[in-house]
């Protein structure tokens, strides 16, 4: 079952999701879970260090933007934030080598590649 953000459930604004879970489960018997696509998506709850990216990307994004620096995007090189024209990574293709150690690390994990 997949459920919309921001749907109405009784009783509470949000959390339709933890709502139908409960539901099926009371009316079912059946153990129900739910989960949260974003998550899985972005990989679970941000880290402290993920939201001092996230801090460190917006600030410089907001300074280019007050230096109207524009046609540009922000970048982290050796734990540096900086800015890249748009045009030296656009169209480009990054490729990451089969041996690279957090591909094999996720392999490890059981991530699927495809391959």
């Amino acid at each position: 079952m997949v459920v919309a953000e921001g749907v109405k459930t009784p009783g509470k604004d949000g959390a339709a999701a933890q709502y139908l879970s409960r539901k099926i489960n009371e009316l079912t018997g059946i153990e129900t879970r739910e989960t949260v696509l974003g998550y899985i998506q972005r990989g679970g709850t941000p880290s402290p260090m993920d939201r001092v990216l996230a801090t460190r990307y917006g600030s410089a994004a907001a300074d280019m933007i007050a230096k109207r620096e524009y046609g540009k995007m922000v970048a982290l090189r050796k734990n540096e934030i900086t800015s890249v024209p748009l045009e030296d990574v656009s169209g480009r293709i990054k490729l990451i080598e089969p041996d690279n150690p957090l591909v094999i690390k996720a392999k490890n994990m059981g991530t699927s590649f495809g391959d």
